[in-house]
Parts: C-alpha cells; sequence; structure tokens
C-alpha cells in the first residue's frame, strides 16, 4: 500500500506574549507524519507537546515556519480554509467529551452531521459498523453516564474514527483509565487507525503503551529528538537509566539506506544496535551457497549481542529491508556490558534471546534447505543443556530420542566394539542424532563432555525434529 505524508511540518517556531514578555515555546521543528504511521509525542509537562498538536490541529495559528496537511498550508490559511483541513482530523483527549443527555448514537452522529452530504440513513449504518469494531453495538441506545470509563473512551474513539479522518490526533487519551483499559483503549484506536489507512499522533506520559509506536519522539524545552531513555526501556526490559551515567560515551543514533548492510558476517563484533525505524533482514552467510534469510526484524528488536557475548565475530549479516529506510541506535560494547550488569532482568532478556538465535544460526547452517519459519518453531522449543567436564551426555546403545548440537565448547564422540575403541572431537555447531532418530535405532556412539571445560548443548525432541526435517 503506497503511503502519503500526512504532515509535514518545516522549521517551525512559535511563541507565547508579545514585547518584552514574549517566550518562545516551540524551537526549528521538523516533523512528517506519513499515512498508518502511529508517532507518539512524549516529554515533561509543560515541553510543548500539547501547543504542536494544537498547532497541527488548526486550533492555533501558525506565527513562523510551515505547517501542510494533506499539502495544503496551514501557515496564512484563512476560517474557512481551516474548517475544511479539520475535516480531515479526529480527536481524542483525556476526557472522552461526550454529551451526557445524548446517546451514544447520538453523540457519534454528531461527527458525521460536520461532513458534507450527510444522510441519517447512511449515517447509522457507519455508526452501527464503528461501534462493532470497538466492541459497542450494544450500547448504541445507551446514555455515556451508564458506559464505565473504558467504555467512554471507545465511543471517543468510534466518534474520531467514524468519518475515516486522514489524521487522529489525541492528547492524553489514557489519562483517566487504568493500566488494562488504557492499553485496550490505545491498541484499539492504533488497530483501527491503520486499518483506515489514518495516521496517529498521540501525547502521553503513559509509557505502558510506548511499545504500540511505529516512533517515539520526545519533546523537551520545545524542542524535537529521539526518546533514546524510552527506546532502550522497550527494548530492554529492566533498563535502568542511572546507568548511563556512568558511561563515558552515549547512544548514538545512525541512519541505512535500503539494503545497505549494517553489520557483515565474520566481521569483528564491537557495537551493539536496537532497531528505531524501519525493517532489516538477517542472513546466514553458507559456504558454497547464496545467503539464507534466518530473521526478520522491525521497530523495536535488537542484534549485535551474540558477536559481543561469543567470540567477538558476527555470526550473520544485518541489512536493511528493500525499499525501506532503516534507523538504529548504536551501543558500544562497554555500554553494553554495563546494562547487563546494572540490571538482572536485562541480563536475563539478552541471554535468552541470545540463545535463540545461536539455535536458529546453527541449525539454519546445519539444515540450509529447511523452510525459515520451521527453524524458528523448532528453536522455539529447544532446550539448553549445560554439561560438566567428563560428563556423558548420551550413551552408546541407548534409544536414540533426541537431537543435540554443540552450542559452546567441545565434546568427545567414542565408538566401541569387540575390535577397538576409536574417538574424535566434535565443536560447536556440530550435531549428532539425527540419523539415529530418524531410522528409531540407537546411539552407535558415547558423547561426553570436554576433559577440561563445561560445554552447552542444544536439546531438540524427536517429534520436534522429525516435524522439523518433514518426516512427520
Amino acid at each position: 500500500m503506497a503511503t502519503e505524508t500526512i504532515v509535514s511540518i518545516k522549521n517551525l517556531n512559535y511563541f507565547f506574549g508579545e514585547g518584552e514578555l514574549q517566550k518562545q515555546i516551540l524551537f526549528d521543528i521538523n516533523l512528517e507524519i506519513k499515512t498508518r504511521e502511529f508517532v507518539i509525542l512524549t516529554g515533561p509537562s509543560g515541553s510543548g507537546k500539547t501547543t504542536l498538536l494544537s498547532l497541527i490541529g488548526c486550533l492555533r495559528a501558525v506565527q513562523q515556519g510551515s505547517i501542510k496537511i494533506l499539502g495544503q498550508e496551514l501557515n496564512g490559511a484563512d476560517k474557512k480554509q481551516l474548517v475544511q483541513i479539520r475535516r480531515n482530523f479526529g480527536y481524542v483527549t483525556q476526557s472522552s467529551n461526550l454529551l451526557d443527555f445524548l446517546t451514544v448514537r447520538q453523540n457519534i452522529q454528531m461527527s458525521l452531521e460536520l461532513q458534507p452530504n450527510f444522510s441519517p440513513k447512511e449515517a447509522l449504518v457507519k455508526i452501527e459498523a464503528i461501534l462493532e469494531a470497538v466492541g459497542l453495538k450494544d450500547k448504541i441506545n445507551a446514555y455515556p453516564n451508564n458506559l464505565s470509563g473504558g467504555q467512554r473512551q471507545r465511543v471517543a474513539i468510534a466518534s474520531a474514527l467514524v468519518t475515516r479522518p486522514s489524521l487522529l490526533l489525541a492528547d492524553e487519551p489514557t489519562a483517566a483509565l487504568d493500566k488494562v483499559a488504557g492499553r485496550n483503549v490505545v491498541a484499539l484506536m492504533h488497530r483501527l487507525a491503520k486499518e483506515q489507512n489514518s495516521a496517529v499522533l498521540m501525547v502521553t506520559h503513559d509509557h505502558r503503551i510506548l511499545d504500540l509506536a511505529d516512533r517515539i519522539i520526545n519533546v523537551e524545552d520545545g524542542k524535537l529528538g529521539l526518546a533514546l531513555n524510552q527506546e532502550l526501556s522497550l527494548a530492554l526490559p529492566g533498563f535502568n537509566e542511572a546507568s548511563l551515567a556512568k558511561t563515558i560515551t552515549n547512544p548514538t543514533v545512525l541512519t541505512y539506506k535500503s539494503e545497505e548492510v549494517i553489520i557483515q558476517q565474520g566481521e569483528p563484533a564491537t557495537k551493539f544496535y536496537i532497531l528505531l525505524e524501519g525493517e532489516v533482514d538477517v542472513f546466514q552467510e553458507l559456504p558454497h551457497q547464496p545467503p539464507k534469510l534466518v530473521n526478520h526484524m522491525k521497530r523495536g528488536d535488537y542484534f549485535g549481542e551474540v558477536g559481543l557475548l561469543r567470540g567477538g565475530k558476527r555470526t550473520a549479516t544485518v541489512r536493511v529491508a528493500k525499499d525501506l529506510e532503516a534507523k538504529v541506535m548504536v551501543i558500544d560494547e562497554e555500554m553494553f556490558q554495563l546494562f547487563l550488569s546494572s540490571s538482572k532482568l536485562t541480563n536475563t532478556d539478552v541471554v535468552d534471546n541470545l540463545y535463540q538465535r545461536l539455535i536458529n544460526n546453527y541449525l539454519s547452517q546445519a539444515l540450509p534447505h529447511i523452510d525459515k519459519s520451521k527453524i524458528l518453531a523448532a528453536a522455539s522449543q529447544a532446550k539448553i543443556i549445560r554439561y560438566g567436564a567428563n560428563s556423558t551426555i548420551v550413551q552408546q546403545d541407548t534409544p536414540a530420542d533426541k537431537f543435540y548440537m554443540i552450542l559452546e565448547g567441545e565434546a568427545k564422540v567414542i565408538v566401541s566394539n569387540a575390535s577397538d575403541i576409536r574417538s574424535y572431537q566434535i565443536t560447536a555447531g556440530e550435531y549428532f542424532g539425527d540419523a539415529q532418530l530418524v531410522d528409531r535405532q540407537n546411539f552407535p556412539f558415547t558423547v561426553q563432555a570436554g576433559a577440561n571445560n563445561d560445554i552447552e548443548v542444544m536439546v531438540i525432541e524427536r517429534e520436534s525434529f522429525c516435524r522439523l526435517i518433514g518426516v512427520i
């Protein structure tokens, strides 16, 4: 679906007061919002968020700079032009602003009555459809006083979206709601706006809903910036903002073009990345074969931790998806390690993710012809077992019931028969048990952990492995 620029702001400045009492509120604002984007404005109270929202919503006059809505300039527009432009908007505020003496149907119908060519019969069809979408079709004749706070806010969303506006403006829509109701309301707004091909610009202090945004923009002292702390909190559960104060360097933000390589398999690993905008593809480079797609990542995902925590080399290539740009937060190794040591929750999340990616990468190399989705499914069911030095992993002549792959360390394979005993080493990425699982055989060997180190082994149950390779 083609995207269209809904809001275009260039070099916008705004002032309160006049003469010696004049105070600048917004400074050189530049912003674009496109079709189907869900953009959140966050920042401290008094930073200029609501002022910017009111300028975009034609509730204040543009003083300096340019705001265009669907290509129409607001600076210098007369009242008649502003009225026409406002018809492209839907509004949701922290109070539902419903009229208590009107029914739900009548409250929503007021939005439709402002549109040209209003038809009561067509309006009823649209009202019933939007109420069904927000889960309140049975409340069509109810009065607002008989609704809960969450239900009232859903009616407000229905009123804002019933006209299928190009832009939905929301100012603290969850402020009067509890955690569950607030998230449900914003998730509903997010889904319906995407379905209707609308853009959303929301002002909020509610950090519980930030993960629903396509972009988070921080407003502080009247200036726009990236909400790096919020993005870190979303990507790394348990992120401790105080740990940033202990670092010498700060995260940086880089933008990459369509199909540009961000990291290359085999290169030294020195950075950790969080995807802020756009999408990227992860490829496994295999000898004598074309690169294999093993993962696709979107905003909020992170990458680069495998190389930092395992051996210092990149284990995959990450490339920007076709026809998109990607914006990433770049964190150096020292800061990354500090984040892990400052929060047990962050450490656990990163380590769990690391194992899933290691399993995915190794399975992709071992089984290059298996579909990516099947490998991801098998990786999610795999277990990681740590064996101490010299401990036995499988015993010769016992039934084969699992597939094993070495993730870290070395193991010794021992084959014994009446005439001799042979042995050889296997290391990370090598595996055993596959042939015996398919044929329901006993293990023809014993496998032991190396003499000097613990080893980590991925284990997949027989049924899951056979499903992976398509034999059941």
